[in-house]
């Protein structure tokens, strides 16, 4: 009766443990062919998925019972093929990735190399400019002493006409000294309002991104907005550009002196024209609105100088909204 059982059970776990390996078979088989058919993987690892379907293929094929080891070598074979696809597929990204980046540095290079020649023109303008003013002097000081030459040639029977001719020389060599001087000064105005321009910086408040500009951009008392800071207006643009899809809100702002409507029209009008500048290089006057607040919003103590040059001020506000 023992010997009876234990027969019975024999064979009905042998199907059991049969239909077991069929479906890892068919499991193994079913993951090899989402392997094979996944684009990402297709050009790489051919020779191992080669050995991986062979080895899959033999056990479906194989007449005698399907053992472990072959189950085991045919899931290595896989496992191996799937890992060195996945190696060759992150090695093929990383090179798209890094000739991605070798792309960017060429152009940032470029872009760089852009910059420094219009940096080299404008040094060479400037030379130019400064060579005319000296060689305008030369001819100045020049004409003078010709002149003076020729005075004393024609009345050199008069030493006061002689002592006058010479004093006219040297009267027109200092009015070339002084024009020197102005010019000389004038280019160092320019420069430091440039320096100031690209100094520049941007600060967060409760309303945005915010950068003011000085009373030095500004004629003084007016709303003229000096040629020199519209020439060096590519910091301001830089700021608003890299914020293309937000509002601008451009504030003028003055110190406490003089009366309280002249300094809300002087803020207005320097409020509008900063606002006219970047229209005029381009920006969208729908995205602009100019506001003159006169002397009612100060950020410094107006009984000091240097506290009124604070107060009076433009603020170009990136708004949060």
């Amino acid at each position: 009766m023992k010997h009876i059982i234990f027969l019975s059970l024999l064979f009905v776990l042998v199907p059991v443990e049969a239909a077991k390996k069929n479906l890892e078979l068919e499991a193994l088989r079913i993951e090899f062919d989402n392997f094979i058919t996944d684009d990402k993987y297709k050009p790489f690892a051919k020779d191992e998925k080669a050995k991986a379907k062979s080895a899959i293929e033999a056990l479906y094929s194989s007449r005698r019972k399907v053992k472990e080891h072959a189950v085991y070598m045919a899931r290595h074979y896989l496992n191996s093929a799937k890992m060195l696809a996945e190696i060759a597929h992150l090695k093929q990204q990383i090179m798209v990735e890094e000739d991605l980046l070798e792309a960017l540095n060429l152009e940032t290079l470029k872009a760089e190399a852009t910059v420094a020649r219009w940096e080299a023109d404008r040094a060479q303008l400037l030379l130019s400019l400064q060579a005319e003013e000296v060689e305008r002097e030369r001819i100045a000081k020049q004409e003078a002493l010709a002149l003076a030459s020729q005075k004393a040639s024609e009345m050199a029977d008069t030493q006061a006409e002689l002592e006058a001719a010479k004093k006219y020389a040297k009267a027109q060599e200092k009015v070339a000294e002084l024009a020197k001087q102005e010019a000389d000064l004038a280019f160092e105005e320019i420069d430091a309002l440039r320096r100031q321009l690209e100094s520049l910086a941007a600060r967060e408040t409760v309303d945005g991104l915010v950068m003011t500009l000085g009373d030095f951009v500004f004629d003084s008392s007016s709303a003229n907005i000096k040629q020199a800071a519209v020439d060096n207006f590519h910091k301001v643009l830089e700021f608003i550009d890299g914020y293309p899809d937000k509002s601008i809100r451009i504030e003028g702002h003055t110190d406490s002196s003089g009366t309280e409507s002249y300094n809300l029209n002087l803020s207005q009008k320097r409020a509008d024209a900063v606002k006219a500048l970047l229209v005029e290089y381009g920006i969208d006057s729908l995205r602009i609105e100019a506001h003159g607040m006169g002397e009612s919003l100060p950020i410094a103590d107006n009984s000091t100088e240097a506290g009124k040059a604070k107060n009076r001020r433009v603020d170009i506000i990136i708004l949060n909204k």
